[in-house]
């Protein structure tokens, strides 16, 4: 997760290292909510960022099948609209 408004992270180095995982085709995935600093304050994001940490790991360490916005993925422009979960 790197967040537009962050002040301890450079926002460019959260994408650089996300194409970087991405060209080892390594399975990455990149959070951002718009406005946000280094953690998520607004409740909707704070849910969102839950949410998805919990389907993460569910899939990862209990098998659970991939949510969408995992695979294939959301495209950013779409996340408005589509959540994927």
């Amino acid at each position: 997760m790197h967040n537009d408004q962050d002040g301890h992270v450079p926002w460019y180095q959260g994408i650089e290292y996300f194409v970087a995982l991405k060209r080892l085709r390594k399975p990455v995935w990149l959070l951002n909510y718009t406005g946000e600093v280094h953690w998520p304050q607004k409740l909707k994001n704070k849910v969102d960022f839950q949410i998805r940490m919990k389907q993460f790991f569910d899939h990862y360490l209990k098998g659970f099948p991939a949510p969408q916005w995992m695979n294939p993925g959301i495209p950013a422009i779409e996340l408005e609209v589509i959540t994927g979960y």
